[in-house]
């Protein structure tokens, strides 16, 4: 069969993305746009390697661990080496389960127009006909992907108790990327809650009248649909994340005052990232 490298880079580049969007819609993250696209073209460009003479099963396994661990630094950035790993881990195993399918339909039925190649996959198909057929699989993972975000709505909540001297309150909370508020001082976690629930914990929340409160004081950039703007934070002793299925301890965690009332049914936003 004559492989053309053109259909066979964006052949790849379409599937990878549509993997990358599984392994996010896993971990629970949101990249941008941009950043899935172009680990997506890294996926697309490396299936060239179908060109290589065939080096065993052991080289094409370490070729797609170095590709996936390139597409996840890419696609989802790096916080941690935990965050890191296990991202490139996920994304890998979402490969490695459509490379098998793939490879078992090419080697039971022999579909005519397909093979299979160092593990990559290519099918001699028309442009206009692959066009189309990504558009179809794309919409209907969007169609898909709005049905099971209305579904599991409550798989997103988590509440949220947070600890300073004496005091502490509990909330309920959502684990949103909307939260991407660093500390980049401390490096610690950052939970952005409603002003009511700030002054809860401390009480008098002016910093003038407040020595042991000034201490906690931090100020944290953040990005904004108008640009970019800061946040008003105060260092606390510890905290609790759970989902329903995973508790986290955080220590030394930031909670940033909202600038805005949160919905009545959630006073606090905490991001994924704190349960890789």
């Amino acid at each position: 069969m004559v492989v053309y490298a053109d259909i066979l880079i964006i052949l790849n580049l379409t599937v990878d993305y549509m993997l990358i969007a599984v392994t996010g819609k896993i971990l629970r993250l949101k990249p941008p746009l941009i950043r899935q696209t172009a680990a997506a073209a890294v996926g697309g460009i490396s299936s060239l390697y179908i060109f290589v003479p065939n080096t065993g099963v052991f080289a094409g396994l370490l070729v797609r661990i170095g590709v996936c661990t390139l597409m996840s630094l890419i696609a989802f950035g790096f916080k941690s080496i935990i965050c890191f790993l296990r991202a490139s881990a996920v994304l890998l195993g979402v490969c490695l389960a459509y490379g098998g399918i793939m490879t078992a339909l090419w080697t039971l039925f022999k579909p005519h127009g397909m093979t299979v190649v160092n593990s990559v996959v290519y099918f001699n198909i028309s442009p206009s006909v692959l066009i189309g057929v990504s558009v179809t699989v794309y919409l209907i993972y969007m169609l898909l992907s709005a049905v099971l975000a209305k579904t599991s709505a409550a798989a997103n909540r988590c509440r949220v108790t947070v600890f300073a001297g004496e005091s502490s309150v509990s909330m309920d909370g959502i684990v949103d990327t909307g939260n991407s508020v660093e500390d980049i001082i401390g490096g610690g976690d950052v939970i952005i809650a409603d002003d009511r629930c700030v002054k809860e914990l401390f009480g008098n929340v002016d910093i003038e009248d407040n020595s042991e409160l000034k201490t906690r004081y931090r100020v944290l950039p953040c990005g904004t649909v108008s640009g970019n703007g800061t946040l008003e934070g105060f260092r606390c002793d510890s905290a609790t994340v759970t989902d329903g299925e995973n508790t986290v301890k955080l220590k030394k965690p930031i909670l940033a005052v909202s600038k805005t009332r949160l919905k009545d049914d959630y006073r606090a936003i905490v991001n994924p990232n704190i349960f890789l």
